[in-house]
């Protein structure tokens, strides 16, 4: 792949991110990030719930699920349009743990479109993963960010070893996990 290839596979962004739910991933570091966008999609009236999904993070200690949540109501989004995943562990697991609440308080027939929180460089093993594992009616969309804790974007990750690092590795993750059945193309 060259680089322009590269670029335009990684990084995802919907324009239209009207949905039913926000998914928010867990993510070590970034997650305030995360969390911005979601309640930022939530009050601009595009999405009426969001789900956010992490478990104990070995670096912080932070149970993330839980802890992205306190920081969306102390932001203005009402409790009962939370739904909070807090057993995962990485990004399989931010998926189907996550699909099993939403299965039980939702109801996936009821999901017509999901609408993917992720830093910018992880939007499309993101909506890979859930691809994979949520019924095909579902229209998944990507509201990607730029993290404070990896600032780059499409438009200058090779200029920066962080980016080049991070976006090679999303490649390589990609071809790992689709080959082990755990992603689906897009």
């Amino acid at each position: 792949m060259t680089n322009e290839e590269i670029t335009k596979y990684i990084f995802l962004n919907n324009e239209d991110l009207r949905g039913d739910i926000a998914f928010v991933f867990g993510t070590w570091n970034a997650w305030r990030g995360s969390v911005e966008k979601a309640v930022e999609l939530y009050q601009a009236g595009l999405v009426p719930k969001i789900i956010f999904s992490g478990g104990i993070n070995k670096k912080t200690g932070i149970t993330e699920g839980p802890a992205m949540a306190e920081e969306a109501v102390k932001l203005g989004v009402p409790r009962e349009n939370i739904l909070i995943e807090d057993g995962s562990t990485n990004t399989l697991e931010n998926v189907l743990f996550s699909l099993t609440l939403m299965g039980k308080e939702i109801g996936l027939q009821n999901i017509h479109a999901i609408i993917g929180v992720v830093k910018n460089y992880h939007a499309r093993r993101a909506l890979m993963t859930l691809r994979r594992h949520v019924p095909m009616h579902v229209l998944l969309k990507a509201a990607a960010y730029t993290s404070d804790y990896y600032p780059f974007t499409k438009e200058n990750w090779l200029q920066s070893d962080l980016g080049k690092e991070k976006v090679l590795e999303e490649l390589r993750k990609i071809e790992v996990y689709l080959a082990k059945g755990d992603l689906a193309e897009l």
